[in-house]
């Protein structure tokens, strides 16, 4: 597979965001995913408690449950439900589908470096 060095995900292109419903079973029982428009409107609520924007680059995180109506207010329905707990995470997007890896040889990854 032909890798690009040049890094795609600067200020979260090429990223798609996850909102993920457990139950105590652990099974997933809800998913809707979101676009950079929407992470736009939404990341100043997760700002406070996480920093930075690195935080939204990849990994999951825990929605509380007193962050659903904002992000109702936000983004429309959402279908929150008790008795599930909710994460949002974030995933690489490329539009071709592959999954982008910086080269080998690179001395110094970009800011906000996906896992590899």
């Amino acid at each position: 597979m032909d890798r690009d060095d040049a890094y795609p995900f600067a200020d979260g292109h090429n990223v798609l965001w996850e909102l993920e419903g457990y139950g105590s079973d652990d099974r997933q029982h809800s998913s809707r995913r979101f676009g950079r428009e929407d992470y736009l409107r939404i990341r100043h609520l997760f700002a406070a408690e996480l920093g930075d924007d690195d935080w939204m680059m990849a990994g999951g995180y825990p929605v509380p449950a007193r962050l659903w109506r904002p992000l109702e207010e936000l983004l429309g329905p959402l279908g929150f439900a008790d008795g599930l707990d909710y994460f949002l995470g974030a995933r690489q997007n490329l539009p071709d589908g592959r999954i982008w890896r910086a080269a080998s040889d690179r001395a110094q990854p970009p800011d906000r470096m996906p896992p590899t």
